[in-house]
């Protein structure tokens, strides 16, 4: 059996690897929905390679969830996490700003995605309605362009464990957009694209 000295080497090794698979895939295509599917597929594959990701090396969240960075690139470079969020954690409807890949290691995690149907020219007002739903689960991932929309929640009894990657470290996020569709409301967190 490997000692966790070796399986930490090999994983940040598989993290290198998958982060030149994506700026390959990039530099010759942009970040476009092929593209995007291009790289959820290597992300999934990463995500099956569980003997990489095991919860000994990564410390449980005490209340909802925790990220812990695997790979983050400099300036302006990418973020790649793995992300552990306990059953019933869940996050209201919001878009990230930047695109985003997961890939399910263990658990269930469901995303409901979303379609803002107002103009946003009214400060503090928004719309939006359900389009679609993905499950996030091991063997499956999901993929998210600029201003895409979802809600996230954990399903069934045990953690959810995914790959997160992002067009930007969350240290350099841009603004965060909440929804509440009860209420059709919306707000906006400060951008970190220069607090960094």
């Amino acid at each position: 059996m490997a000692n966790r000295s070796d399986v930490a080497t090999r994983r940040a090794r598989a993290c290198t690897a998958l982060l030149a698979q994506v700026h390959a895939i990039t530099d010759k295509e942009g970040i476009t929905p092929s593209a995007l599917h291009a790289i959820k597929l290597r992300l999934v594959a990463l995500a099956k390679r569980a003997e990489l990701f095991s919860l000994a090396d990564f410390t449980m969240p005490e209340a909802q969830g925790r990220t812990h960075p695997l790979l983050l690139e400099d300036n302006d470079g990418h973020g790649l996490y793995l992300t552990i969020s306990l059953p019933g954690k869940e996050a209201a409807p919001h878009d990230h700003g930047i695109w985003c890949v997961n890939a399910g290691i263990a658990g269930c995690e469901r995303n409901v995605l979303y379609r803002r149907t107002d103009d946003g020219s009214k400060p503090g007002v928004a719309s939006v309605v359900q389009v679609g739903e993905v499950l996030v689960a091991p063997g499956s991932g999901m993929a998210m362009a600029d201003h895409d929309i979802h809600s996230t929640e954990v399903v069934g009894a045990e953690p959810s464990v995914t790959l997160a990657l992002y067009g930007y470290a969350l240290t350099r996020f841009p603004s965060v957009t909440w929804f509440h569709p009860a209420f059709s409301s919306v707000r906006t967190t400060p951008s970190r694209r220069h607090a960094a």
